[in-house]
């Protein structure tokens, strides 16, 4: 698997560490309630509200994290939508684009293990409340990757599938709807805890990028 496909927002807060270094934050992504996630050691990719509400993530090569902390009961029927895009050009190799749902911890639901590295996660973070569990969506993966899987680096904590392979035709917008409590229960194979804290955007790139992402919206699932 490519490097720039095989990363996950709270494993590389583990792995490489958070600092000051970063890019500042977008002022119209600050007024909806995002954050950015600095990382040390790496070229920031660039996060930017969009007159039509999008999210633009572009760059030269390079990492970036924004979040923004909710809190939304989670319900059998809690579903969530959202669509995204990457343009056309680069590397369809060399590119990870990552949304993250995360849901609150729960010492009765998490191992000792999972509590320790939750800690270590916060610690590193600075500041941010990591997730006690994290789903994260990826664009970027390899056709018949199991359905859900540990992210790389961390086993505890966070777990990944992908919604787009690495040959989705680029330039045209990706619906996505998920139900939140039945992923979770794929994911972890328990219930659900309580309430979504947060979710983050991700995206790393070997080379250039320009990516978009749109229609953030937590709501009930469509009737089947």
């Amino acid at each position: 698997m490519h490097a720039a496909r095989s990363f996950g927002l709270v494993a590389l807060t583990l792995a490489v560490g958070i600092g000051p270094a970063g890019a500042a934050l977008d002022p119209g992504l600050l007024a909806q309630g995002w954050r950015v996630q600095p990382i040390d050691g790496r070229a920031p990719l660039a996060f930017a509200a969009e007159a039509d509400g999008a999210i633009r993530i572009s760059g030269t090569g390079g990492i970036g994290i924004v979040f923004r902390p909710v809190r939304v009961p989670v319900s059998p029927v809690l579903c969530l939508s959202w669509r995204w895009r990457f343009e056309p050009g680069g590397d369809p190799e060399a590119a990870g684009l990552v949304l993250q749902v995360g849901f609150e911890a729960d010492g009765e639901r998490m191992s000792l293990s999972q509590r320790y590295a939750l800690g270590f996660a916060r610690m590193m973070a600075r500041g941010r409340m990591v997730p006690g569990f994290a789903l994260s969506y990826r664009w970027g993966g390899e056709a018949g990757a199991p359905a859900w899987h540990p992210t790389p680096l961390l086993l505890l904590l966070e777990r990944s599938r992908w919604r787009e392979i690495e040959n989705t035709p680029r330039g045209a917008w990706i619906e996505e709807t998920v139900a939140l409590a039945a992923e979770f229960r794929a994911a972890y194979g328990i219930a659900p805890t309580a309430y979504v804290t947060e979710v983050a955007i991700g995206a790393q790139a070997e080379a250039a990028i320009e990516a978009r992402i749109d229609g953030i919206v937590f709501g009930r699932c469509p009737e089947p």
